[in-house]
């Protein structure tokens, strides 16, 4: 039996916390009319060669990344983290409970489980409301690779000002955003093992708790990406100003890109 794969990837959110363009700012990039310019949060479903969808992390724009590529259905869900930006979406996974006739799986470390459970606490409880609330199954992952409808997926964890994101790789593709570097013993893990990633990049100015570009353009090189996108970009980068400044093999995501990983 051929091994599950992922065949390709859809960038349903490229931007950083606030969107772009952010409100109330008159700078270029929120000004710019290219839509390669306009960036929801952060988020990317992942279809695979059985078919099933996984997606990572829901933001705030979720629904309206559903609807702007035309995903009607998803498998499982993963979460990187549970700032805001990454996981207030959170509510429009029930209407997928109207499909399937069993929860829908959530993977995530153990600390934002804890941190989903207290915030979205009507989804794990009777609260005897009559309308429709997520129907989930939480398992909470460790430091072992793990089965995800088929698909091995190894974690890894990487700092983030005062927690911990975890990224994920699926055999030859990888996803990480949100991260200050990447301690040494994924470097060595990860080293020659993902021809293509996704990897936040938040600008070109130094960032205290992300990565800026000229950073993640090192991880690239260090872990041997052939294929390296940048994401969770602020309205610092312009796509079309910025995007020749980079090197071979690597580019700016925007929001709708579909990355295909098979022919």
């Amino acid at each position: 039996m051929t091994a599950i794969q992922v065949r390709k990837v859809v960038i349903l959110g490229s931007g950083t916390s606030t969107g772009v363009p952010v409100v109330g700012c008159s700078c270029e990039v929120c000004r710019s009319e290219d839509p390669y310019d306009k960036r929801t949060r952060c988020s990317i479903l992942l279809e695979l060669t059985n078919d099933k969808r996984i997606v990572v992390d829901t933001s705030p724009e979720f629904r309206l990344q559903l609807l702007a590529n035309k995903i009607d259905r998803i498998d499982a869900v993963l979460y990187t983290h549970t700032h805001a930006d990454h996981c207030h979406g959170f509510d429009d996974l029930r209407v997928f409970s109207f499909f399937r006739k069993d929860p829908l799986p959530v993977f995530l470390a153990p600390d934002h489980a804890t941190e989903i459970r207290e915030r979205f606490h009507y989804a794990f409880e009777n609260t005897g409301y009559e309308g429709a609330t997520p129907q989930l199954q939480l398992h909470e992952i460790g430091k072992d690779t793990f089965d995800v409808l088929g698909l091995p997926v190894e974690p890894v964890y990487l700092p983030h000002g005062g927690v911990t994101t975890t990224a994920y790789r699926f055999g030859d593709f990888a996803y990480a955003t949100d991260f200050k570097g990447f301690p040494p013993e994924v470097l060595a893990k990860w080293q020659g093992r993902v021809p293509t990633m996704v990897a936040s990049a938040i600008r070109y100015r130094p960032h205290s708790t992300h990565s800026n570009i000229p950073e993640t353009l090192d991880l690239f090189a260090k872990l041997g990406v052939k294929q390296g996108f940048l994401t969770h970009l602020s309205h610092d980068v312009g796509y079309g100003r910025d995007s020749g400044k980079l090197p071979p093999g690597a580019a700016l995501a925007y929001d709708g890109m579909v990355i295909d990983l098979l022919p």
